[in-house]
């Protein structure tokens, strides 16, 4: 497993549930490590973007949301309940 030294916090966390979890992530790293080790999907195209955009956003200066809105979409293309003030 990858370890990145970089974070990129989050405005706002977003809280996915699923049917045997419930996950808290933060920040772009957060996303990125829930992404590799905890998706139930291995291949869906919101999924693979919101990979792409949390490792951009780990080694450039792009807006943090980015990153947070590609998640939301992966984590509703593989069933999650996605709760947040904003969403």
């Amino acid at each position: 497993m990858t370890i990145f030294a970089t974070d990129r916090l989050w405005d706002e966390a977003v809280v996915l549930e699923g049917e045997r979890q419930v996950l808290r992530v933060q920040s772009t790293r957060d996303a990125l490590l829930c992404l590799k080790n905890h998706w139930p999907l291995e291949d869906g195209p919101a999924a693979s973007t919101a990979r792409r955009t949390c490792e951009q956003g780990l080694s450039s200066d792009d807006d943090p949301s980015l990153a947070r809105r590609a998640f939301i979409e992966a984590a509703r293309e593989a069933g999650f309940r996605v709760n947040s003030w904003t969403t």
